[in-house]
């Protein structure tokens, strides 16, 4: 069973209303992407994909032209765990910036 349906993630301009709106309140995966570089920022999971989009436009993660938040909706029947496995996975590809620690330990696992 795959977590996600194949291709690349949905990308949204998070300052659109008409975009926002089309992010779904579901379980799935999401990134911050600098829409200039398109190096991804930041990866995470939610369990309310919108809900999550709007913690960081109101937080300042997310924010201005320059960014994008790009998802990929969840299988209902995935397990949490293998989300965060899968979630890890691409904070080791993808290296991004604000998922790091000061020192490079980047974040804790423990959910």
């Amino acid at each position: 069973m795959s977590l996600y349906k194949p291709g690349r993630p949905t990308e949204v301009k998070p300052l659109d209303p008409a975009n926002t709106r089309k992010v779904p309140s579901a379980k799935g995966e999401y990134r911050i992407i600098n829409s200039n570089t398109r190096e991804v920022v930041y990866v995470g999971v939610s369990k309310d994909l919108n809900r999550r989009m709007h913690d960081h436009i109101r937080s300042g993660k997310l924010s201005g032209d320059n960014s994008i938040f790009a998802y990929k909706q969840a299988d209902g029947r995935a397990s949490q765990a293998r989300i965060n496995d899968h979630e890890r996975s691409k904070i080791e590809q993808h290296k991004p910036e604000l998922n790091q620690r000061a020192g490079g330990a980047g974040r804790p696992y423990k959910r």
